[in-house]
């Protein structure tokens, strides 16, 4: 399900409408001819040199005529330059480790024009979605695990689909970010009942390995998955597997994963943004900026669609922000003092992080910061949430399956109305009269398929997994529904 959502993004937005699109594009394809890094420029704001085929080339400055004019449909933008012959090309990922591209590069070697790309961006899609799988999977498999699905479902918010869809490391940082705390979370029960603790424990390592090579920033995110983790369950389960044999090899291949993404750092200098415009402002006025900002960067985490140039429906970002809000206040209520510590030493960290990593950036590029930069550990926080709320006993069988129901009716609202706003942005444009008509009407742009055709599928595969989801959740055990059964079959005595 997560696969075809992702998928369909990914054919929904036009080609480099994903936020740096056509940088991570042209490094993937360096990337998978042997380009680690290209030629690095010489000064800040100069990007590095590659050479790759000249469809790939011709991504740069694709987006140009409607980035930033909300508008503009993708009508405007040019079609790719035809050819494979190897030309100059400047990407601004030019130092961001290579791990991601050696993959997502690929079908730019057996493929050319859009068709390449569109398989690039699916194939990332397909990744992604998979982490993804893994954290929901390690979190039905907690011994109460309906409340930790349930609330984990919200963390797959319509921007981590959206960011899914294109070719951009940002959302594999998340899913592999919720694949480690969950698969942690999974390892540190399990140890502690004596369940089979090393698939849990094997899938957080792989994951972690994966983690620690996608941005600058995935080992801060990697050490706060497990901090929190840690906090969560205690250390006793730690201590309990420190003797075995199989701890000691996962540990290696994480041990292993962080070293190379030390050392493609320090050699690549990969924590020096290569675009933007320093400022020389005083630390403590960057601070007060970004905290100003806590709520504005809040939208990156649920719907900004394009590159900061549409936000998401207002609807949409009041769905999440009951949600997200809900489960934290809800989460800080459980008996657990461990729990609780863990809820607010995340949320602490989601505002507290932002302004310190970036007063070291302002002097060279500016205040950039967008939510999306710590959308990973966004996830980390819902997902913890749900994990603490497994102490809750919920009836599901009355008012709690009703409530489920209209959650997920919510939930499957927000994510097509995110879904066909942003084709409504690039089919016709956002203009300042409603002019949901014309995409039917006169649309200017149109996706593969056809914009209706994939809305239609994306509502499809949305209702089967909202229902998916809905029957696991309120499903009883075969004892309890044997009881109701038999309750049901006896007549009441009078």
């Amino acid at each position: 399900m997560l696969g075809l959502l992702s998928s369909l993004w990914a054919l929904a937005s036009p080609l480099m409408s994903v936020p740096d699109e056509e940088a991570h594009t042209i490094k993937a394809a360096a990337v998978v001819r042997g380009q680690m890094q290209g030629e690095p420029g010489t000064a800040q704001g100069e990007r590095a040199q590659v050479l790759v085929p000249t469809f790939i080339a011709s991504t740069d400055g694709l987006s140009a005529c409607f980035t930033w004019k909300p508008n503009v449909s993708a009508a405007c933008s040019p079609a790719l330059a035809p050819g494979t012959a190897t030309i100059k090309a400047n990407t601004s990922a030019g130092n961001y480790n290579p791990m991601y591209y050696a993959v997502t590069g690929l079908p730019s070697l057996f493929w050319t024009g859009a068709k390449a790309i569109y398989a690039m961006r699916i194939l990332s899609s397909l990744i992604s979605a998979a982490f993804l799988a893994v954290a929901l999977t390690c979190l039905a498999s907690l011994q109460r695990w309906k409340l930790p699905l349930f609330v984990g479902s919200f963390a797959v918010t319509p921007m981590v689909l959206f960011l899914s869809g294109g070719v951009n490391p940002n959302a594999l940082e998340v899913a592999t970010s919720m694949a480690v705390f969950s698969g942690l979370c999974l390892a540190w029960e399990r140890t502690a009942t004596g369940g089979r603790w090393r698939p849990a424990l094997a899938s957080a390592a792989v994951s972690a390995a994966v983690l620690a090579n996608t941005r600058a920033a995935s080992l801060l995110w990697l050490a706060l998955a497990v901090a929190a983790s840690l906090t969560m369950f205690g250390l006793r389960p730690l201590i309990s597997i420190l003797r075995e044999k199989f701890f000691w090899v996962m540990a290696a291949l994480v041990a292993v994963g962080c070293g190379l993404a030390v050392l493609w750092q320090k050699s690549a200098d990969s924590l020096q943004n290569l675009m933007g415009t320093g400022i020389n402002t005083p630390p403590i006025q960057i601070v007060s900026i970004m905290l100003d900002r806590t709520f504005d960067f809040a939208a990156g985490y649920v719907s900004y669609l394009g590159w900061l140039d549409t936000l998401g429906p207002s609807g949409v970002l009041a769905v999440w922000a009951a949600l997200i809000i809900g489960v934290i206040v809800a989460a800080l209520c459980v008996p657990s003092r461990a729990a609780r510590w863990t809820i607010g030493f995340l949320v602490a960290a989601i505002i507290v992080l932002p302004p310190l990593l970036q007063i070291p950036l302002a002097k060279d590029v500016g205040i950039i910061w967008q939510g999306r930069y710590i959308l990973a550990l966004v996830v980390i926080l819902i997902t913890a949430c749900g994990v603490a709320l497994r102490s809750f006993n919920v009836d599901l069988s009355g008012v709690g399956r009703r409530a489920s129901l209209v959650v997920l009716t919510v939930m499957v609202f927000g994510h097509i109305y995110s879904f066909i706003y942003g084709l409504r942005r690039y089919v016709i444009g956002i203009q300042d009269q409603s002019n949901w008509s014309d995409m039917i009407a006169a649309p200017q742009w149109q996706p593969p398929l056809g914009w209706i055709a994939l809305a239609v599928a994306y509502l499809v595969v949305l209702i089967a997994g909202a229902t998916l989801l809905h029957r696991s959740m309120t499903a009883l055990p075969k004892a309890e529904e044997r009881l109701a059964e038999a309750t049901a079959s006896t007549p009441s005595s009078t």
